[in-house]
């Protein structure tokens, strides 16, 4: 059997944006309220002040564990900052958690800043905390071999830093947790879920997420008062409220939130029918049928792994429909071929983290390419199992028809990972 609980292997990263001028206007009927509405949703940006060090042996053993584009992170929010700025008519932004790369508070005051130059530019801002972001004990300065110990921040803390980016204009606060509701358009409401422990982080952060019985039961009262009012619901949490592949509960069981099966349901049930999130990285889209419901889970991928995507949507509130299309980065200032550089980093530190961590998760050292290839793929979004080197598939299908049952499982646990099913994953049309 396969059984894959530990965190390292998913700590890669997607990145964010490419360049783009769209046209569509916002439009309001005769009464002056807004109809349309056009927002960017971007994820785990993972922003990192790099006066924490960015050199030295300690600095490369965590990159070598958890392989993010740290030393460009700032850069690359900062570009994405850039084409949002340029975006036409372009009302308000979400980022679905892990603002910095462990919860520096230097960290997320620069995060804060480039945010607040979007702000200045008439786009509204709205996040909420990713399992790195708070509480995190792994806020460290790097210096040689050595690290430091740095300021990271308390749930009050985060607020503080980022009251301009929902918390400050919220028509509701959760009273047990950093959830709450905002009208980033007429007839909208915004509910910014707080999924993350930081309570209980130690020594380590914690990876997983849930929500409270007591926030779930305010969720649910609030969307009862969202329907009474005809509001259109948005969702948006860092844990996945759907698993996005048939595997994943079991390999990467902290990137979906717990009880998600049940929790998802009620949220479907009650109206919420759309969650924009993140935490895994990648650029994955599912739907979900429950008895009475539907749910999407629109996940983005991360600013400090590639292909670094964000995504531009353009709602018709009255029709409940989301045109969403996915832009990258390729571009950054301190790198002359961004696109390669990124490509690259991906490719080799999945392959270097398949090879050191593959055999506890029941992957044979051997077919470390065949993991991380499927991997990368999937941080891409509309991956196919046709699209793989004919190296790769011929060992999955070898697999699956391995007469030994834990490899068979394997094999078709690493086909469904490698072939995505509808709804597409970049470029969409969702209706409610």
């Amino acid at each position: 059997m396969f059984s894959i609980s530990r965190r390292n292997l998913l700590r890669s990263t997607a990145v964010i944006g490419t360049g783009l001028s769209l046209g569509l206007t916002t439009g309001c009927s005769d009464s002056d309220t807004q109809t349309q509405a056009r927002f960017a949703v971007l994820s785990d940006p993972h922003v990192y002040d790099t006066s924490l060090g960015t050199t030295g042996t300690a600095f490369e053993d965590y990159l070598a564990h958890d392989r993010k584009m740290l030393a460009e992170s700032t850069e690359i929010m900062e570009a994405m900052a850039a084409k949002l700025s340029a975006v036409d008519k372009l009302d308000f932004l979400l980022i679905p958690g892990d603002l910095t790369k462990d919860g520096e508070k230097v960290s997320h005051q620069k995060m804060a800043s480039i945010l607040a130059t979007l702000n200045s530019k008439g786009i509204a801002t709205y996040v909420v905390p990713g399992n790195h972001d708070i509480n995190n004990p792994h806020a460290v300065s790097f210096s040689g071999s050595t690290t430091t110990k740095v300021a990271s921040v308390t749930p009050a803390e985060f607020a503080e830093i980022h009251k301009n980016s929902g918390f400050s204009n919220a028509i509701y606060r959760d009273s047990n947790s950093l959830s709450y509701i905002a009208e980033p358009a007429d007839n909208v409401w915004l509910f910014a879920i707080d999924s993350c422990k930081y309570d209980d982080n130690g020594t380590y952060p914690e990876t997983s997420g849930e929500i409270s019985a007591a926030t779930l039961s305010w969720i649910l009262s609030k969307l009862t008062e969202a329907k009474s009012k005809g509001k259109l619901v948005i969702g948006m949490m860092h844990h996945g409220i759907i698993a996005h592949f048939a595997a994943q509960p079991l390999l990467f069981a902290e990137y979906v939130l717990d009880e998600y099966t049940t929790v998802g349901a009620a949220l479907a049930n009650a109206g919420m029918n759309i969650v924009f999130t993140g935490h895994f990285h990648a650029q994955d889209v599912v739907k979900y049928s429950f008895s009475n419901s539907v749910m999407y889970d629109v996940e983005t991928g991360s600013g400090v792994t590639a292909p670094c995507p964000y995504r531009i949507i353009d709602l018709d509130i009255p029709a409940k429909k989301f045109d969403i299309k996915s832009y990258e980065i390729d571009s950054i200032p301190s790198k002359t071929d961004f696109a390669t550089y990124k490509k690259d980093f991906v490719e080799q530190g999945m392959l270097e983290l398949y090879t050191a961590l593959g055999p506890s998760y029941g992957l044979p050292t051997a077919y470390a390419s065949v993991g991380a290839e499927i991997h990368v793929a999937h941080y891409k979004g509309d991956e196919t199992f046709a699209s793989l080197s004919a190296q790769s598939q011929g060992v999955v299908q070898a697999m699956m028809a391995s007469t030994d049952a834990s490899a068979q499982q394997l094999g078709y646990a690493m086909y469904d990972f490698a072939q995505d099913g509808a709804p597409g994953d970049n470029d969409l049309i969702i209706t409610l």
